[in-house]
């Protein structure tokens, strides 16, 4: 840990909402999606395609897809908790960490845009905690200098 000044308050809570908003939206989907497990065809895409699947089919991709808001949900909780405690002192692993979240969630929001239409997840999903980055980057990278005080 370093002894220069914090991350600004701005960053921190552009990571947290970041977290935040990927925790909620993979509880919320989690939830639609377990609850319509009988009939979710039409809730597992857009894509009408899926309505002529068999119900073992539409079951796995029902349960797949609880899978991944179960991964979003972890992945949000992760970026919360850095966020709070290692982003804001300044530690450097936390901000490639929170960088390697990024990356993946906005790669998975282009897949998820290039196969559905779906360009909400690109904005709500890594766009706060990518922000929080760009914001803190100087902070975090400035160059350390040696005090006086040290032998």
């Amino acid at each position: 840990m370093t002894n220069s000044p914090r991350v600004s308050k701005y960053a921190v809570g552009l990571a947290v909402a970041g977290g935040v908003i990927w925790t909620i939206a993979g509880a919320v989907f989690g939830i639609l999606y377990f609850a319509c497990y009988p009939s979710c065809g039409s809730l597992v895409s857009a894509s009408r395609s899926v309505m002529s699947y068999p119900p073992d089919a539409v079951r796995d991709l029902t349960w797949n897809q609880f899978y991944i808001n179960l991964y979003t949900i972890a992945i949000g909780l992760l970026i919360t908790l850095i966020g709070l405690k290692a982003f804001k002192r300044r530690e450097k692993w936390a901000w490639y960490a929170i960088l390697v979240f990024v990356v993946t969630g906005l790669i998975t929001g282009l897949f998820d845009y290039l196969t559905w239409g779906g360009w909400y997840t690109i904005f709500f999903g890594p766009v706060p905690a990518l922000l929080s980055l760009v914001i803190s980057a100087k902070s975090f990278f400035r160059r350390q200098t040696l005090s006086a005080t040290s032998s």
